[in-house]
């Protein structure tokens, strides 16, 4: 297994928790890697869930726009049509 360093301060990452489940018909081993240091694990932590809470805003808006878009596609689609049949 590969030693990585924290992304904060550097240090190298201890095995914080080790598990197995299956997914589908597969076994798969989870490895959860953290800083040896506690207090940069909570800070480290909340950076990473406040990158999260960014990145699902960000999809969520995205796909607020192309329904937006689609729906304003569509309508717009019908009112040529039946502009062409009168």
């Amino acid at each position: 297994m590969s030693n990585t360093a924290c992304i904060r301060c550097g240090k190298e990452r201890i095995v914080g928790k080790k598990w197995t489940e299956y997914v589908g018909s597969s076994l798969v081993t989870f490895v959860l890697n953290v800083c040896p240091d506690p207090e940069c694990q909570k800070i480290v932590d909340a950076q990473l869930k406040k990158k999260k809470e960014n990145l699902e805003e960000i999809q969520r808006k995205s796909i607020k726009r192309r329904e937006t878009y689609r729906a304003t596609r569509k309508s717009a689609s019908r009112a040529k049509k039946s502009s062409k049949s009168s």
